[in-house]
């Protein structure tokens, strides 16, 4: 047999050669090769398998660049209602019973426009009064100026007596002193009739002036007894009705200005100072943008907060009453931005992470502004230009991680 044939047989002693004790496999030679070649295709294979694990495992993470030219605000989110900018409650000046109402719930009224009458016939009554009082006070006035005129004629006699006695006693005694102290004291009492007959026609002018005010109060009363219309407006309610007797001060209509609305909100403390009439804008939810009108010129102190009102434009979608969410803009600015999701809190600070081009995250600081929807200002752009900055997924990574970039 050759020598060089493949020994089967574990045996030694069916083998050809007796040489050595052990038994062993012997190849022909021409096999080695391919088997050589074998184990190296399979090593390399390995290697590349291995290789692709590698890469498989390092996470894959979506990217973007930095956005310029974005609209931020600075915003507050409130509630609102709307309401008309002038109202009024039309309530009687007078007690009384109420004689007429002369408008309903929804009717539409001019300025100046009786509404209703209280106690018309008893007050008109009261004007006769006073107009009587008046009369009187007048006739009084004349009688006592001819109780002047008179007593100023008596004066004038007694003053003549009385200087005529005092020339015959003093020049030829044809009359006796006495007669002259008559005459003297006839004198004293003429001047004081006539002071008298004065002081009447003074007390006689005070009485037509109280008659003339009580005339006018009077006639007030008369005119104030008729509720009538502020402005132009629409009845709201009816609150009183013909036949019913009210006080002084008590609601008969309520009334609005349709044409007049206006957004009224509340705000915390902390913007008052921010808040400018004219200048702060305010987005309702209805789609308007309007000025602010009116700031309170206080803050509450137990809520610490503060009125804004904005007067609206005409819409019939928009009625007294309603509700609306509302967006009160500080600030409007453009800028750069970057995804919400980009930007994290690390350490204390506010990072993006940054991919570099073998793949390597990197965290830069963030100097966050204002934020438009999803997206976050970014006040030192110049740190993010050209480079690509994770957008989603920022949470699981690391400083140093690799990484693969999904655009």
């Amino acid at each position: 047999m050759n020598k060089n044939r493949l020994c089967l047989n574990s045996r030694t002693e069916d083998c050809p050669s007796r040489a050595g004790a052990r038994s062993v496999f012997r190849f022909p030679f021409s096999v080695l090769p391919i088997l050589g070649l074998c184990s190296l295709l399979l090593a390399t294979g390995c290697q590349k398998e291995e290789a692709a694990q590698q890469a498989d495992n390092r996470p894959r993470v979506k990217v973007c660049e930095l956005t310029p030219e974005l609209t931020f605000e600075d915003v507050a989110v409130v509630q609102g209602s709307i309401r008309t900018k002038y109202t009024a409650a039309v309530a009687s000046r007078l007690p009384g019973t109420i004689d007429e109402v002369l408008a309903d719930e929804g009717d539409v009224v001019k300025a100046g426009q009786p509404l209703f009458q209280v106690d018309r016939i008893n007050l008109e009554n009261q004007v006769a009064i006073a107009k009587d009082d008046q009369a009187v006070a007048h006739a009084a006035k004349e009688e006592a100026v001819a109780a002047q005129a008179e007593a100023e004629a008596a004066h004038e006699k007694a003053k003549t007596d009385a200087e005529r006695y005092r020339r015959l006693y003093n020049e030829s005694r044809s009359v006796t002193k006495d007669a002259w102290e008559k005459a003297e004291l006839q004198l004293r009492s003429a001047a004081a009739t006539l002071a008298r007959a004065k002081a009447a026609v003074a007390s006689a002018d005070a009485k037509i002036q109280q008659a003339d005010t009580a005339l006018r109060i009077a006639e007030k009363n008369l005119s104030d007894s008729r509720g009538l219309a502020p402005f132009d407006g629409i009845i709201t309610q009816k609150l009183q009705d013909r036949g019913d007797y009210v006080d002084a001060g008590t609601p008969i209509f309520t009334m609005d200005d349709p044409r007049v609305h206006e957004l009224c909100l509340t705000l915390t403390a902390d913007r008052y100072a921010e808040v400018a009439v004219g200048k702060t804008l305010v987005n309702a939810a209805f789609g308007q943008e309007l000025p602010v009108t009116y700031k309170s010129p206080t803050i509450n102190p137990m809520t610490r907060t503060f009125e804004l009102r904005a007067i609206t434009k005409p819409d019939p979608a928009v009625a007294p009453g309603l509700l609306c969410d509302a967006r009160i803009v500080f600030d409007r600015r453009q800028g750069f931005g970057l995804p919400a999701g980009a930007v994290a809190k690390r350490g204390g600070r506010e990072v993006a992470f940054v991919v570099g081009d073998d793949g390597t995250v990197t965290s830069v600081e963030v100097k966050k502004g204002a934020t438009a929807g999803a997206m976050v200002e970014v006040l030192n752009p110049e740190d993010f230009q050209g480079k690509r900055v994770v957008a989603e997924g920022m949470l699981l990574l690391n400083v140093g991680d690799v990484v693969v970039p999904v655009e």
